[in-house]
């Protein structure tokens, strides 16, 4: 480890000192990254990297509207909602998908992709999109009381991103447009999705047309990646990091943004070293980095959330359950559940189809514990097999950044979704 610290200092001093900075940030191949960029003309500027989600949406010639959302416990959420394509001829909006991103992102890795994005393959395929943002991101930092400093603010873990995040979400939406909405999530943004749908079973019945999860956060014991090795000290660390932090787990702000930027940018191969500690938890898969968005995903695809939040995922792989957060002692559990012992999610109670996409090499989701998940569903909502992405090395990053991802993920998306009764 302490040469790695070494290098990624070194690297960080030639960022400061030598490496020259263009206007064009990016190009169509990783070999012009070494050209003259400014006269290259294979290379470009791409605004989005210091934009938000709305003034991406807005340049790429989508229409928009930010709507904000009040959950129960007091949390602001913004909602961007793109309710049509961009050339579509009959500007109503069709049926409506919530889409969710993971944790530590936000809803503009569904967006800062251009004709790539998730967000405007749906649009134009004629759906009314509604991308949300969990509490602690940059589109969820505001409280009727509380201030984002607060100890607080960061009280939080998976239970209610989707007992009040979602479920606000989901009545807002459907008090809109009265139709069922097809609910598309990725990663924790699927366990979100389930805690909703388990906690109001009814309501979820309802208003939810199905759950499309893809590399769901549920079962967590087949866990590949070589960072389970490291992550056994985290009950050790989280509470003094707690401590220091107030709760917030931060990757991204100006300090992080711009250490980023020195660190990561220009050149592919400091891409490639930034991008090795992400493959070493997530998978390698170098072959599907895209050399016109890498630049912004690695700069647009991180955010905030609660040490708690991590807390509870990390138990979904020490202890291979689909549990609420154990609070470490008997007395705390006792406050929090009126018992020693840590209830579970009861996957029986879902009454929303659910359809999984997983791929081979996903180290953190591995189709193990999707297959584990899938066993465990009702069978009177689980019509369907669950889909593998036909490609060895996609790994679960590559959900939203892979060069292939359209026809490798979402073309099958909204095929299965136009085929829906």
């Amino acid at each position: 480890m302490r040469w790695i610290a070494i290098l990624s200092f070194l690297i960080v001093l030639i960022g400061f000192l030598f490496i020259p900075r263009s206007k064009n940030n990016v190009c169509k191949t990783f070999i012009d990254y070494y050209s003259d960029r400014d006269n290259n003309e294979n290379c470009y500027y791409n605004p989005d990297t210091h934009m938000n989600v709305s003034e991406i949406i807005k340049i790429r010639g989508y229409p928009v509207e930010e709507h904000e959302v009040t959950t129960e416990d007091g949390y602001i959420l913004t909602l961007f909602r793109i309710p049509f394509g961009k050339n579509a001829s009959n500007q109503i909006p069709g049926r409506p998908i919530l889409v969710m991103h993971g944790v530590l992102i936000n809803s503009a890795s569904y967006v800062n992709r251009g004709n790539k994005s998730l967000g405007f393959v749906l649009a134009d395929a004629g759906y009314d999109v509604w991308l949300g943002n969990l509490r602690g991101t940059a589109y969820g930092r505001k409280h009727t009381y509380l201030n984002d400093r607060d100890r607080l603010f960061w009280d939080f873990d998976t239970y209610e991103l989707g007992v009040y995040d979602i479920y606000s979400k989901i009545e807002y939406i459907f008090n809109i447009t009265q139709q069922k909405i097809t609910y598309v999530g990725f990663s924790f943004g699927s366990t979100a999705g389930y805690m909703y749908s388990i906690t109001y079973p009814k309501l979820a019945e309802q208003k939810i047309k199905i759950i499309i999860s893809l590399a769901p956060t549920v079962f967590l014991s087949n866990w590949r990646s070589l960072t389970k090795y490291v992550i056994q000290f985290w009950p050790y660390t989280e509470p003094f990091f707690t401590f220091l932090t107030n709760g917030e787990v931060a990757l991204r702000g100006t300090y992080q943004s711009r250490l980023r930027e020195t660190l990561c940018l220009p050149y592919p191969f400091q891409m490639y070293l930034c991008q090795f500690v992400d493959m070493i938890a997530m998978g390698f898969d170098y072959e599907q980095n895209d050399p016109e968005t890498l630049p912004i995903t690695i700069l647009q695809n991180s955010d905030a959330t609660s040490y708690k939040t991590i807390s509870h995922g990390l138990q979904l792989v020490f202890k291979g359950n689909f549990d609420y957060l154990d609070y470490g002692t008997d007395q705390l559990n006792i406050a929090a559940y009126g018992s020693p012992e840590v209830p579970k999610h009861n996957l029986s109670q879902l009454r929303v189809p659910t359809y999984l996409v997983t791929a081979n090499n996903d180290l953190m989701i591995t189709i193990e514990d999707v297959k584990l998940l899938h066993k465990y569903l009702p069978k009177k909502v689980n019509p369907y097999d669950i889909y593998v992405v036909k490609s060895e090395r996609f790994n679960h990053d590559d959900f939203i950044a892979a060069r292939d991802v359209v026809p490798l993920v979402y073309n099958h998306l909204v095929n299965f979704i136009n085929n829906l009764p």
